[in-house]
């Protein structure tokens, strides 16, 4: 059985399981996708701090501020 992993997920993996590396995503766009690789291949719980998607106008004025 082969359980060679996608470059990405690779990519992924990789991040989360370097104890340097911790922090956040903030996004509007694609980012969701981005973020969901890092939760999807393990080990998110040491890299991830939190996501967010701001595509709710309440959302984004509440972290980026009014127009």
């Amino acid at each position: 059985m082969n359980h060679a992993l996608d470059p990405t997920a690779e990519k992924a993996l990789a991040i989360n399981l370097d104890g340097g590396l911790f922090g956040a995503f903030a996004e509007i766009g694609a980012g969701q996708e981005v973020a969901r690789w890092f939760f999807s291949v393990g080990g998110a719980a040491g890299s991830v701090a939190k996501t967010v998607s701001a595509y709710d106008m309440t959302v984004s004025d509440a972290i980026y501020g009014k127009a």
